[in-house]
């Protein structure tokens, strides 16, 4: 105790029997109260460690005659501040989480009973010399009102109840110090002081919280599952026993335990995504408080430790299970690990929106490149465009289509994509997955290519992987493939093995910096005689000298075509009929053509096809 000194243990009962006929002589035989502080022989009376704090603390001076003014020993040369006893010169008495933890404790060596002993039972100083005012601001032995916080905070939710003769001073029916109208109906005259009975605050009708259907309806902004995770251990010391794993009841009828017939305190089911809104209330212990005080009331919250309830999972469990859910994971990774899987692709992470992030991932995360811990990346280490919560649907990395223009960086090149996914309204289906084929957002590839921490860069492969649908393979030899070294495809229905830029033979098409024309250049994907989709096989196609090398217009009309040239590119059928896109100056009719009389230039007269 601030400004007394501690003097080194003594046998008590000794000295005190060594003592006994002198402290006969000159100690005092009674207290104010009525109690004896001394028997006639001059000992204290049997049993009187744990009684006198009941009477003594009416005046300590009865103390000092043989403890000295200041308690540490006097004639008795028997200090009262041992450890036995009372607390003495601890360096960080002054410490809250210290001093004010044993105050709240049952009373007995500690309590509020045992502060009044030497700082007075009004709390102004006494023989201490100092005033619980004087750090508290007021002559209490608790912090100035209000004093609901949840723990860790100053909170009165978890004082021992057996304290309440003593809160009984200050907080009786009526007192300024209580709220307005608590308790709303005082106890009878005469009943002893108790924190839920109506002689304090609280009262079987004023509980510290609403009562009725609304406190149990999850639609309500006021259910109770939302102050219960404040602090689960405030609910324990109503609606259970405090210092055991039980929710079965206490000083309230109601047992937690009736609803949450599995988990005691709270749902069965507690790992999900909380949601911020009502209605639509999800039961999650991710965005409760107080987690290293109430979790540990039954799990295991210090990896390895023997949980308190032997069937409450750790909360490093590897692989859980119950009755409502297939087994899922924990905290495997222990203290400080990620609460969900590394790598994360679940709907969680790729549909997060601001409301979602700051309830729940800005705990570890930020949404740049840096977060508050050195483990957990920024949202902008693979988000290089920005912020994938103002910049979405891929925007955060890239266009959708990619559209970067001149010197744009991997996964930002234009190329082809705008041509190709413009083939949707052509009546081909192509998307991103056409050509991507399982490196879509929420998958392992995709999230690899993007991940640009240390040591994941080498993923990264411009202008980025193909991996192409088998409906969209021409069935010729090779399956449909993407060389990297020349920007080029082959073996797709759309376009063969060709693609070739300026007809056949040629270079390969350049997907980034290639253009084909389509109306002229039909040999860059049309070829004679083989087995692919798109070759040309009928009639005299193969005299080549005789037709294509007219050029394939010459016969085909361009416009006639558009309507069914690239429609449902994924088959192998015609969705055209090819004899529907003759000029009709080919005067062709299913058997015969006779361009020269069509006025061809340069054309044969009537011929059997």
């Amino acid at each position: 105790m601030t400004g007394l000194r501690s003097l080194r243990p003594t046998g008590l009962w000794a000295v005190w029997i060594v003592l006994g006929a002198f402290l006969a002589a000159g100690c005092s035989t009674s207290t104010n109260s009525g109690a004896s502080l001394v028997t006639p022989q001059g000992n204290h009376p049997p049993g009187f460690l744990s009684t006198h704090p009941a009477f003594a603390v009416s005046d300590v001076t009865d103390c000092t005659p043989c403890h000295g003014g200041d308690l540490t020993g006097g004639i008795a040369n028997v200090s009262c501040f041992t450890a036995a006893c009372h607390h003495g010169t601890i360096a960080n008495w002054a410490d809250p989480a210290v001093h004010g933890a044993s105050a709240k404790r049952a009373p007995g060596a500690s309590g509020f009973a045992s502060c009044r002993i030497c700082h007075a039972a009004d709390f102004s100083g006494d023989g201490a010399g100092v005033a619980c005012s004087d750090c508290h601001g007021v002559p209490a032995p608790h912090p100035a009102a209000p004093w609901r916080a949840a723990a860790p905070a100053p909170t009165h939710t978890n004082t021992d109840p057996a304290n309440a003769p003593v809160c009984a001073a200050c907080h009786f029916p009526g007192s300024p110090n209580n709220p307005a109208g608590h308790p709303p109906s005082p106890a009878p005259a005469g009943t002893s002081p108790g924190c839920f009975n109506s002689t304090l605050c609280h009262g079987a009708e004023s509980a510290p919280h609403l009562l009725g259907a609304t406190w149990r309806d999850p639609t309500s902004a006021s259910f109770h599952g939302l102050t219960a995770k404040q602090d689960l251990a405030f609910c324990q010391t109503c609606h259970g026993t405090p210092g055991t794993t039980l929710f079965d009841g206490g000083s309230a009828t109601t047992r937690c335990s009736d609803c949450h017939t599995a988990a005691k305190a709270h749902p069965t089911t507690w790992y999900q995504a909380p949601v911020a809104t009502f209605p639509g209330y999800v039961p999650s212990h991710r965005n409760s408080s107080s987690q290293s005080t109430t979790c540990t009331i039954c799990h295991d919250f210090t990896q390895g430790r023997t949980a308190p309830d032997p069937a409450a999972p750790s909360c490093f469990s590897a692989s859980f299970g119950n009755a409502e859910h297939a087994s899922v994971a924990c905290h495997p990774g222990g203290p400080g690990g990620a609460n969900h899987a590394v790598p994360f692709l679940a709907a969680a992470h790729t549909q997060a929106t601001q409301t979602t992030f700051t309830n729940d991932c800005s705990n570890c995360h930020t949404d740049t490149a840096t977060s508050p811990d050195a483990s957990p990346p920024g949202c902008r280490v693979c988000h290089a465009a920005g912020s994938p919560l103002t910049l979405t649907a891929c925007s955060s990395c890239h266009a959708s289509p990619p559209g970067g223009g001149t010197g744009a960086a991997y996964p930002n090149i234009a190329g082809a994509h705008a041509a190709h996914l413009a083939l949707n309204g052509a009546g081909t289906p192509v998307t991103c997955a056409t050509c991507h084929n399982g490196l879509g957002t929420g998958s392992q590839a995709h999230y690899d290519r993007a991940n640009a921490r240390t040591g994941s860069n080498a993923l990264r492969v411009p202008p980025g992987d193909v991996a192409f649908v088998a409906t969209y393979d021409d069935e010729a030899a090779g399956a449909p493939a993407f060389t990297a070294s020349t920007f080029s495809c082959a073996g797709v229905s759309c376009h063969g093995g060709l693609a070739r830029s300026g007809g056949n033979p040629g270079t390969p098409l350049n997907w980034q910096t290639g253009t084909l024309d389509v109306n002229a250049q039909c040999t860059s994907c049309h070829a004679s005689g083989t087995a692919q989709f798109n070759s040309y096989n009928s009639g005299r196609h193969t005299n080549v000298g005789a037709h294509v090398s007219n050029g394939c217009t010459s016969c085909h009309d361009t416009a006639l075509l558009a309507p069914g040239h690239f429609t449902n590119l994924a088959t192998a059928a015609f969705e055209q009929l090819p004899r529907n896109t003759v000029r009709t100056a080919v005067q062709y009719n299913g058997t015969t053509c006779n361009p020269g009389a069509g006025g061809i230039t340069g054309c044969h007269g009537q011929e059997t096809w």
